[in-house]
Order: structure tokens, then sequence, then C-alpha cells
């Protein structure tokens, strides 16, 4: 009986302490892993606690079975495992289909668990972007395929290095090192565009990279997540966008500066053909010139009459660049009728004109009028003058020549239509027209204006007797006595055949007597020559008349023409004065 008896000890010894290290191990397994239990299942997790206590209870005080007081608590520690036992086994039969359920959707819970993170996985690994994590020291702990196939290395090459271990240029890896720190010091996600070198490309990549900082409940450390996207060929697009808009601009400039210049040219052309003397052509030229090239300065250089020097007429800009006055051999372009630059990057030939010491650049372009050289155009550029300036410098050039030489026709033509081709003086027609201001004048003023109307004696038998030559002869003598008789702001007119008419502002009537009779004596005693033949003299009948307010001119000539009739009429060689009678 021995043998059984110790058998039976150590059975039951070895079950109770299996019994009562079951919940024991199981209350380090929670505490370790720090599981839950869910609060609807505590009960049954302490009944079955409970069972398994007693269980063990009731196997280690069988070990004392031999005595009777142990025995009699062996039979309330079975009387309460069995209370237990009971209690748990009803309070399961409900439930059990709950726990079983639990088991299971935690068992689908665990499945979809490792579905997701191989979801995950493949999506990190595979996805068209870099993605890693770094430790706090930007020690790489992961990095996808991505990186690996953009870096050619393997999935461990990298592990536990930072950026500026493996990355081609180390003050790179330095900037994406202070990026993480950024991270790390403010917990908060970094949006920025990094310029990566890749092995391989001498041109550096751009990744638009976003970076967060995340726990990781393992360890407790923080961690850097990372995620960056090649952005090169946007990069790359919107620097050729940006260089298109660029250009763009600088067309669009280019285009509003070449109409400024066009209105600048245009207004010049239009001032030119209104200008009335050649002092004006010069000073709308000099205007446009510091309008179209205000950073520089000129001049416009014209020949002399005598052809024997040239002459500054007009400048503009803040620099003096050129002597006033010089000789046609001092300037290259006009010697040779050609432009002629002068600059940093164009030694060309230097004109004695220039002032010393000579700077930047000069050009100067020569003015043609009338088939001939006039002049020339001068611009000075404290550094150069482009292309662009020339080519507009020419087209002035060209203007100004064509502007001179319609002034030309201009004067000429005025002159012709003014003055009468034999004398000179002026005709009939603008006798009347400057008539007519002269007495709204005189009117305005109150001062008086008066006119002679004077006819050469016995002209026609003069004609017959030495021919129209000559008789053109004695025309042109005595419009150049009368000429020299009348005051600079009178005005001496042809009127027709041997008739001649005097307009003579602010003068008195009794003034205007003594100035006639001298006239008409100067004429008497005129001395006429054909060559070396003498001719015969000549005599003039003279009528005069004062104006009136509100006379009309042709009123005011009929007076003058009737009182020089009256002269005619007694005796001729006299002076008459219109007097009211005469009506």
């Amino acid at each position: 009986m021995e043998p059984i008896y110790w058998n039976c000890i150590i059975a039951h010894s070895i079950t109770a302490f299996s019994y009562f290290g079951i919940p024991i191990i199981i209350g380090v397994f929670f505490a370790k892993t720090k599981a839950t239990i869910p609060s609807k299942f505590w009960l049954a997790f302490l009944l079955s606690g409970g069972f398994v206590l007693f269980c063990g209870f009731h196997h280690f005080l069988a070990i004392f079975e031999p005595y009777m007081a142990v025995s009699l608590l062996h039979l309330g520690v079975l009387d309460v495992m069995a209370f237990i036992s009971l209690s748990a086994l009803l309070y399961l039969m409900p439930t059990a289909y709950q726990i079983v359920e639990a088991i299971a959707k935690s068992q689908e819970d665990t499945r979809k668990l490792q579905r997701s993170q191989q979801m995950q996985q493949l999506f990190l690994d595979q996805g068209p972007f870099g993605a890693y994590i770094k430790d706090e020291q930007s020690r790489v702990l992961y990095y996808n395929q991505e990186i690996q196939s953009i870096f050619s290395v393997d999935s461990q090459e990298w592990l536990g290095k930072t950026d500026s271990e493996f990355l081609p240029d180390p003050e790179e890896g330095q900037r994406v090192m202070e990026n993480d720190r950024v991270v790390l010091k403010t917990l908060r996600p970094l949006k920025l565009i990094e310029e990566v070198k890749v092995p391989g490309n001498n041109q550096p990549c751009y990744w638009l990279s976003f970076k967060f900082p995340f726990s990781d409940y393992a360890t407790g450390a923080y961690r850097i997540g990372g995620i960056s996207i090649d952005i090169t060929e946007s990069i790359e697009a919107q620097r050729s966008l940006t260089d298109l808009n660029r250009q763009l601009e600088e067309k669009t400039l280019e285009l509003e500066a070449k109409k400024q210049e066009l209105i600048y040219l245009s207004d010049m052309t239009d001032m030119l053909y209104s200008c009335d003397s050649k002092d004006e052509v010069y000073q709308v030229v000099a205007l446009t010139c510091s309008k179209l090239f205000p950073n520089m300065s000129g001049c416009v250089c014209i020949i002399s009459n005598s052809k024997n020097y040239v002459q500054i007429n007009s400048i503009w800009g803040s620099e003096k660049i050129s002597k006033e006055i010089f000789s046609l051999s001092d300037c290259w372009a006009l010697r040779r009728g050609k432009l002629n630059l002068l600059s940093p990057r164009n030694t060309g030939l230097i004109c004695s004109h220039l002032i010393e010491p000579v700077s930047g650049a000069h050009l100067c372009v020569p003015l043609f009028g009338q088939g001939e050289v006039v002049g020339i155009l001068h611009i000075y550029a404290p550094e150069e003058i482009s292309p662009e300036v020339q080519q507009t410098s020419e087209i002035i050039a060209r203007t100004l020549g064509i502007a001179l030489n319609n002034l030309s026709i201009k004067q000429r033509l005025t002159h012709e239509n003014l003055r009468d081709g034999m004398t000179q003086l002026f005709n009939q027609s603008y006798m009347q027209s400057i008539t007519e201001q002269r007495l709204a004048e005189a009117e305005r003023s109150g001062q008086p204006l008066s006119i002679i109307f004077l006819d050469i004696d016995n002209f026609k038998s003069y004609n017959s007797r030495y021919g129209h030559v000559t008789a053109n002869i004695v025309l042109q003598g005595l419009a150049k006595l009368l000429l020299k008789s009348i005051r600079s702001f009178d005005i001496a007119c042809r009127w027709g055949g041997e008739e001649f008419v005097i307009v003579m502002p602010n003068m008195t009537l009794e003034t205007l007597r003594k100035r006639v009779e001298q006239l008409r004596l100067d004429i008497e005693q005129m001395q006429l020559k054909d060559g070396d033949r003498l001719l015969e003299g000549i005599t003039a009948s003279f009528g005069i008349a004062v104006s009136e307010p509100g006379i009309t001119v042709k009123d005011f000539l009929n007076r003058a023409n009737q009182a020089m009739l009256e002269a005619k009429r007694t005796g001729k060689n006299r002076v008459r004065e219109y007097i009211n009678t005469y009506n």
C-alpha cells in the first residue's frame, strides 16, 4: 500500500501545482502583453478562474486525505467547487456561442489585419513614389522598391545609415537631415521640394516630399515617415513655361518699345512737315532724339553756306561731345558720305571734332540734302550703341534730309507765289492779303495805315522806244530804289505792268507827304543804264491815302488809285492826296 499511497500523493501534488500555475501564467501573460478582457466576459473569466483554483485546492487537500480534519476541509472545498463549477456552467451555457463568435471574429480581424498589412506593404513597396522610415537620428529603418530602383541599391544596403552617408553629395544629405530635425522638433508634418542628385545623372532630380512624425508604440520612440514623388518633369516644364513667359514679356516690351519708337518717329515726321524754318527742323529732331535715346547725348551739325566749316545747330542730352565749329575734314562721315561708328567693340576711325578725352561710343550719320552731304547727326552713348539704335539713327537722318529738301522747296515755292518774278517785289495777291491784315491791326491799335499808288509816266512810249528787254531793266531798277527807300516793315508790291503799291503802317499824313515827295525826286534823278548805254530818265505819278475805321481793302486801294489818276490828269510827275471830294 505504501507505493500506491505515495503515487497518489505525488499525482495530487503535480495536479494541484498545475491548477495553481495555470491562472498565474495567464495573469503574467495579460500583464506582459497588456491584453484586456471584454467587460461582458469578466464574470465568465472569474468563474473559470475560481473553478481552476478550487480544483487546485481539491488536489492539494487530497494530499492530506489520511487526516480527518483535512478531509472535512476537503469536503468543504468540494462543495464550493461544485457550486462554482455549476455556476460557471450555467453562465457559460448561454454565452458559449458569443465566446465562439468572438474567437471567430478575432481570428477574422487577425486575418484582415494581416491582409491590410500585406496591402500596405505592397502599396509602399510597389507604389510609384519613394517611401521611407527613419529613426530620431535620421538613420534609415525602411525604404521601398522605388528608392532601391532609383538609386540602384538592394533592400539592406542603406539600413542604419544616414542620408549624408549614402547620397552622392554629403552637403545635400545634410540638408535632408536638417529637414528631418525640423519635423522632430516641431512634431508637425512638413511639405517641401528637395533637390537630389541620382547616380548616373548629371542633372539634379526634384522630389515633392511629405515628412511626418509618428510614435513607435512598441518602443515609444519617434519615427520619421516620408513619401517623395519625382516632380522633375513638372519642374522642368514649369521652368520652360517660365522661360517662355519671360521671352514673351521681353518680346512684348520690345514690341511696346518699337511701337513707342514708331509713335515718336511719326510725330517727328508730322512736326517736320509743319516746320517753316531750318531752326524749327533742328529743334524737332533734337526733341525726338531725346525721347528715343533718353540715356544718350547728341547734336545736329550743319555745313555752312560757304562750305568752309561745320556748326552745331541743336543738341540734346547732358554730355558735350563735339566741338561747336569744326572743318569738314574733321569728320569721317562727312569725308566718306557714310556712317562712322566708334565704340569699345568697334575700334573705328576717330573723328577730330570729338572733345578729348574720347570715351564711350560715337556714331556720326551723314545728312543728305538735294543730293549732297549737308551735315551729320552725331550720337554719343556711355557704353555701346546697339544695331537697333544705329538703324533708328539712319531713319532719323534720312527723314531730316528729306525735311530739309522739302523745306527748301517749300520756301522756294512760297517765294515764287508771293513775289513778282521780274522785280522780286511782292505780287498783287500777297499785297491784298497783307493789306487786309494791316488794316485790322491799324483799327485795333488806333494807328493810321498809309498806302502809296505810283505809276511810271509815259512808259508805253518808253517801251516802244527801247524795247521790252530794256524796259524790264527800268522796272528792276525802280524796284531796287523802292526797297532802298522804304522801312524794313513797309511792304512794296508790283501791282502790274508799270504800276507799284507801297503799304506803310504807323505814319502820319504829314510825314507821308514828305517821304513820297522825296521818293518822287529820287525816281526823277535816278540814272538808268543798259550795259554802258545811258538811258533816258523816268518820272512817276503818285497817289496817297490814309485809312479810316471800317474801310475795306478794295476801297482803300481805289482811293489811292484815284489820287494817282488825279496826279496823271493834272500834269504827271507829282503827288496827289485822296480827299473826299473825289467821290
